[in-house]
């Protein structure tokens, strides 16, 4: 894939790195970086070699890998040499008629074919494609602050159903998350932050508090830093003014928006001094009246947003959550708070804000019920309606939670009951399904909480395993661990070629707790699984259909080749079903495995409750896992392996004692 990038100033060379390390792998991929200005283009470049250097310095990018990169990379002051792009992302302004400046200039060097993104803070894509001899190929693409590993970028299309599935297919290749919003003015993500940080910047204009206590007290409540911390971080002052006037003068704007005069006074000074840092010290009142306020504006502004049909719940609350870096998504912090606070906080602050809208479903206090972590979609083709249920935890590789597997209870039932679905498909973000929740499973306190975390699932397996229509995993990439378990309470499961598959729980010192144990020996038969679950290594696509893990053969479209199959079975084309619950035949021990490193006393209770629980029917077989997971919790391996994890992640061996 050959991408551009135009502009080597605060954002560009920050989106080329990251692009790059995306891309280095595919042979031929290029990212050309480019600005007219040779200083900012060596500066630019200067940019990504240190990147580079210190991933590589600190052991996250292989000296080959770094090659790679570098050599991949392509500075130029000429936009001519953009003609073989077949992505182009403008991010030298936030400037209109330099922006369609650059259009006018580029759709005379690229291809037709070549899709057009523009990095923009509040401008409506409208305006910038307005003139484009091809405006369905344009598209806004709004990045975030680190550019270069932030993963959402908003998405704003063209209308143009194809195009617009390419170039969400384009950002994921480049490895972001795609959230799309509607054309107008800030999109979902700046019409929140923006306006959170001009309240933040009135309460510092009026002296009612100093930019440190501002900071003090907001980071404590929710997080992210503080709205001054952040500004600092990006030189944001003079965006934020330019987008408050932006929304100002929208169809939807009113007086409220106009900028506070100190945001332009302040320029691109920073609010703090690192050197003379300001007294944060505040009394609990203070902290109280500064909070209502700017929750208030948080709150409000994004419900705006689901009310109007900005950008869906689901994908608001988590940018407000990864883009703005809270705690919590906003929307996660409004069910927490109840509609009757959060009414009464925004109705007190529009009392004596004049303008400051308060959206209907705040005002009504009816706010939206929606999933954080799950997204359920419907495709129609042909008049047979797949469900699908995608987890959306993109940053930790869709890693299921206690919270994400009682979001895919819900919405499995949910369409178990729709008499218009036919049956179900259960993907993620990216076809990625990396495991349980690590975090939770490290904090389990007692042997009891650990069993009871594992019976807590199983029904939720269970229902998908005897639910009435078909239900087919599509996975692609990594799916491990309870990721895999998931998978095979599913009827049938369709891989991509990227697959890799394992059960690496003995890396940390436990073992499979949602099934794992039971159910692969059930699909691969005993010597391969006991190989698989003993050793933790993984395999990939092939071996996991010839295995009869997974169905039919590796394809390159997982997603839609599992609805087809899903439609097939519907249809009584081919029959689909659950793991075989009966008994295995009776076996008194393992084969012999070399496990390395790993635990001997974990493999024991690994070894155990395999034996056991196969000689049982699945449901009994299950309670023995739950208990043996349990049973790990009171040797020294699990402590050890859960804080190796944690400390250094997957790839240092834990030290085990084999206790």
């Amino acid at each position: 894939m050959i991408v551009g990038v135009i502009g080597s100033g605060a954002i560009g060379p920050d989106l080329a790195y990251g692009f790059l390390t995306a891309l280095s792998r595919e042979p031929g991929s290029k990212v050309f970086l480019v600005d007219i200005k040779q200083e900012a283009l060596d500066a630019g470049v200067a940019r990504i070699k240190g990147y580079v250097q210190k991933g590589v310095s600190r052991g996250k990018i292989a000296e080959s890998a770094a090659k790679a990169i570098l050599g991949a990379l392509v500075p130029t002051r000429e936009l001519g040499d953009l003609a073989p792009c077949d992505y182009v992302l403008e991010a030298a302004s936030e400037d209109l008629p330099v922006k369609q400046k650059i259009l006018a200039q580029l759709e005379a060097i690229v291809r037709p074919d070549c899709l057009i993104g523009f990095a923009t803070s509040g401008l409506p894509r409208r305006e910038i494609a307005k003139s484009a001899q091809h405006p369905a190929r344009c598209f806004v693409n709004h990045p975030f602050f680190p550019a270069w590993r932030a993963l959402p970028i908003e998405v704003v299309e063209s209308g143009d159903t194809d195009l617009g599935a390419r170039m969400i297919a384009t950002i994921e290749k480049l490895g972001k998350v795609p959230v799309v919003t509607a054309d107008v003015e800030c999109f979902a993500a700046d019409d929140i932050f923006c306006n959170y940080i001009s309240e933040a910047a009135r309460i510092a204009e009026e002296g009612l508090a100093t930019p440190a206590q501002v900071d003090a007290i907001v980071h404590k409540a929710i997080g992210g830093g503080g709205p001054f911390n952040v500004m600092d971080l990006t030189k944001g002052n003079l965006l934020t003014h330019k987008c408050q006037l932006l929304m100002q003068k929208a169809a939807t704007g009113t007086a409220w928006f106009a900028p506070p005069a100190i945001l332009s006074k302040q320029g691109d000074k920073p609010w703090h001094d690192r050197n003379n840092p300001g007294d944060s010290k505040h009394t609990p009142a203070l902290a109280e009246t500064v909070l209502d306020r700017i929750l208030a504006v948080l709150l409000a502004r994004t419900y705006f947003v689901v009310e109007n049909n900005i950008a869906t719940a689901t994908d608001t609350n988590w940018l407000t959550r990864m883009a703005l870096g809270f705690n919590k998504g906003i929307l996660e912090i409004g069910e927490e708070l109840g509609a009757e606070r959060v009414r009464e906080l925004c109705v007190r602050f529009a009392e004596k804000n004049p303008g400051f809208v308060v959206p209907k479903m705040v005002s009504e206090k009816r706010l939206p019920s929606f999933r954080a972590n799950v997204k359920v979609e419907r495709d129609n083709h042909g008049g047979a309606t797949v469900g699908v249920v995608r987890v959306f935890r993109p940053e930790v590789k869709n890693a299921l939670s206690k919270k994400t597997l009682a979001e895919i209870d819900s919405a499995v039932s949910e369409l178990v009951a729709d008499t218009s679905v036919v049956g179900i498909v259960v993907t993620s973000s990216d076809g990625a399904l990396a495991g349980a929740d690590i975090g939770e499973l490290a904090a389990l306190p007692t042997e009891a909480e650990c069993e009871q975390t594992c019976l807590d699932s199983h029904p939720i397996f269970e229902r998908i395993s005897n639910a009435k229509k078909p239900v087919v995993a599509a996975v692609d990439g990594p799916v491990m661990g309870g990721g895999a378990e998931l998978s095979m309470a599913c009827h049938a499961r369709v891989v991509g070629a990227q697959l890799s598959l394992a059960q690496p729980e003995v890396n940390l010192g436990i073992i499979p707790g949602y099934g794992g144990t039971q159910r692969l020996p059930r699909l691969i038969g005993l010597e391969r699984a006991a190989g698989l679950l003993r050793t933790g290594r993984a395999v990939g696509a092939k071996d996991a259909c010839e295995w009869g893990w997974a169905h039919g053969t590796p394809v390159s479209d997982a997603l839609a080749s599992a609805k087809a199959l899903v439609r097939d079975a519907a249809a009584g084309k081919v029959k689909l079903s659950p793991v075989d619950p009966a008994p295995m035949s009776a076996v008194d021990a393992l084969p012999r495995a070399d496990i390395g490193h790993r635990s001997l006393a974990i493999d024991a209770i690994l070894v155990d409750v395999i034996v056991k629980g196969l000689a049982l029917p699945l449901a009994e077989g299950l309670r023995v896992e739950a208990k043996g997971f349990a049973r790990c919790k009171g040797t020294v391996d699990m402590d050890i392996g859960m804080k190796n994890f944690v400390q250094n992640g997957p790839r240092v061996p834990a030290a085990f004692l084999h206790e």
